[in-house]
């Protein structure tokens, strides 16, 4: 991949008693939007760009080696299953990828949210954002929740940003999302 735009390594610790031990257990997550994954770009892009993106993806999770990655702008659950299957050694199982449709498009939209986990989900869902007030930002939200030693933990994967929005006008694009993004957190 020529750059990335970020991956971000959260260490969480999970102050979890497994068996006789009182060390805490501690869980790697990162989050990293790929940017169009696996064609990067809109366009479509031959089998052979796709794989050797997702080959590069995979080797640079498995350098960081998370227990649990939150993704954003993925193609769709098959391009997560062969990313999660790719990072070597650990497979990574898909525990949620969402199926958000683009107002503009007809069908599914090509930049999803999902979170791989080396840990099998105990729940997980997507949902898309909720309008209010004129506004309604595009795509949602994914969750999984997960069992890890005696504690339950819950992730989000959240892609808020969309300069697809308005097709060419920077501030009306910085605008709108900036509206999207709080329109959010003001009705929780």
């Amino acid at each position: 991949m020529n750059r990335i735009l970020f991956a971000l390594l959260a260490p969480l610790v999970v102050s979890a008693a497994l068996g006789e031990s009182t060390e805490p257990t501690k869980i790697r997550i990162t989050t990293w939007n790929l940017e169009w994954f696996p064609n990067g770009s809109a366009k479509e892009a031959s089998a052979e760009q796709q794989n050797q993106r997702i080959k590069e993806a995979a080797d640079v999770l498995g350098t960081i080696n998370p227990d649990i990655v939150l993704l954003q702008e993925v193609r769709d659950y098959g391009a997560c299953a062969r990313l999660g299957e790719a990072i070597a050694p650990e497979i990574y199982h898909v525990a949620i990828c969402s199926g958000f449709r683009e107002p503009f498009q007809s069908g599914l939209g090509k930049q999803q949210v999902a979170i791989l986990s080396k840990y099998q989900a105990q729940a997980a869902w997507s949902e898309p954002w909720k309008s209010m007030n004129g506004v309604d930002p595009p795509r949602g939200f994914a969750f999984a929740w997960f069992k890890i030693g005696n504690e339950d933990i819950g992730v989000y994967s959240v892609h808020l940003k969309s300069n697809l929005i308005t097709h060419g006008d920077r501030e009306a694009e910085t605008a709108k999302n900036i509206r999207n993004v709080k329109s959010l957190f003001l009705s929780s």
